[in-house]
């Protein structure tokens, strides 16, 4: 009979989030003017053009910004290029009521 070979879980028994973010030099080599288009939002909540997503992204190394968080950086971010550490995910929150009623299942 064969044996499930399962791996430890490298995430821990609640998990982790990683957030993701965007690689500045990646952008700037791959991205299309399309691509461009509205990726940041400039004042007034106004979507950005290519051409200011493009200097947004060429200021972003001369601030020692390797990449970019998309939304706000999260705790702990890291503009140097490593990004995210990731965080660990509380663990489930039982209530009695569950307490009580997986007893009486079991």
């Amino acid at each position: 009979m064969p044996t499930e070979n399962k791996p430890a879980d490298p995430f821990g028994p609640s998990g982790r989030t990683f957030h993701i973010h965007l690689s500045v030099r990646g952008a700037l080599r791959d991205f299309s003017k399309r691509q461009l288009k509205g990726l940041f939002r400039a004042e007034g909540r106004r979507e950005c053009t290519a051409d200011e997503a493009k200097d947004q992204l060429l200021e972003a190394p001369a601030q020692g910004k390797e990449v970019l968080p998309f939304g706000p950086p999260c705790e702990g971010f890291d503009f140097s290029g490593n990004g995210c550490p990731g965080h660990d995910n509380p663990p489930a929150v039982v209530n009695a009521h569950d307490l009580v009623s997986m007893e009486i299942a079991g």
